[in-house]
């Protein structure tokens, strides 16, 4: 019997720059967003509302590496922006196959 040659499978990078402009696409409607317990009970904690958790996937920049998830087709994204008070805010997100943002959690990152 042939022996079949071993394949090395790749996991493709998505580049900061392209996580930024998907989630920012896919944020313009925000039927296309699921928010978690999770985030909703940060938000509470941490005094971060939904105009600015939506303000930072519209708006806000991606400085590392989106993260490959297990299952295929999605990408966990952290973004930040400065808002109006000074402070920098991050959201982290998971891109689900380029339809939809699912929002796990929120969290200040000046730490004050």
């Amino acid at each position: 019997m042939e022996e079949v040659p071993k394949c090395e499978v790749k996991v493709l990078q998505l580049s900061a720059a392209s996580a930024r402009d998907r989630v920012r696409e896919l944020a313009k409607d925000s039927g296309n967003i699921v928010w978690t317990t999770h985030i909703r009970e940060r938000m509470e904690e941490r005094g971060i509302d939904s105009d600015a958790v939506l303000r930072i996937l519209r708006q806000g920049d991606v400085d590392t590496l989106p993260e490959p998830q297990s299952k295929k087709g999605q990408w966990k994204v952290k973004l930040t922006r400065k808002m109006a008070t000074g402070r920098v805010a991050a959201v982290v997100t998971v891109i689900v196959k380029d339809r939809r943002l699912i929002l796990l959690t929120t969290e200040w990152e000046d730490r004050k």
